[in-house]
């Protein structure tokens, strides 16, 4: 029987991360073999971990490539979860083809658009191949309110892949984001 693909996306600080997380604590509660990957770029927080931005954090393996992941499954992991996945190459969706029909649930979280509001391609083919997909939204840093669909990079340059945190981005809706480019 062929696994399933969930999609968690949404803006910096809408909590993608935390809810992979979570997905590997119910599999983990349910004693299944799980594994984590994160991509090599990424090392905000560690090496060697996924981490909330609150600090809650698992252990992971770094991959440069996404063809490294094969070198960490065998037939009893039940399920992988990936952070990041904006971060990798293109050969991921054919990966995570490839492990659904091995019957492999596959978690996925990460960026739908770059702060230059272009999407992200490796996210935008998971979405639609994914059996579910879970928006998430953050506080607006500007408003308040929980509805920040964007990441707002609030420093100059740094290109648009530029790993940061609060010290680059802010999440901010759709509102707000058209009153920064109108100069309101």
């Amino acid at each position: 029987m062929p696994g399933k693909i969930t999609v968690i996306t949404g803006p910096m600080y809408s909590g993608k991360t935390t809810e992979l997380l979570s997905f590997v604590e119910i599999y983990n509660i349910g004693r299944k073999k799980t594994k984590v990957f994160k991509p090599a770029i990424d090392n905000r927080y560690g090496e060697d971990i996924v981490s909330t931005h609150t600090g809650f954090k698992v252990k992971a393996f770094k991959v440069d490539k996404s063809k490294e992941i094969y070198k960490y499954i065998d037939e009893t992991v039940s399920a992988i979860f990936i952070d990041e996945v904006q971060f990798f190459d293109i050969e991921l969706i054919d990966l995570v083809k490839d492990l659904v029909f091995k019957g492999i649930d596959v978690y996925c979280a990460g960026l739908d658009i770059s702060y230059l509001e272009n999407p992200f391609e490796v996210t935008a083919k998971l979405l639609a191949i994914a059996d579910e997909v879970i928006k998430k939204k953050a506080v607006c840093e500007k408003c308040g309110e929980h509805r920040a669909t964007y990441s707002y990079k609030i420093v100059p340059d740094g290109g648009e892949i530029d790993i940061g945190g609060k010290e680059k981005y802010i999440a901010i809706c759709r509102e707000c984001l058209h009153k920064l480019k109108n100069g309101r």
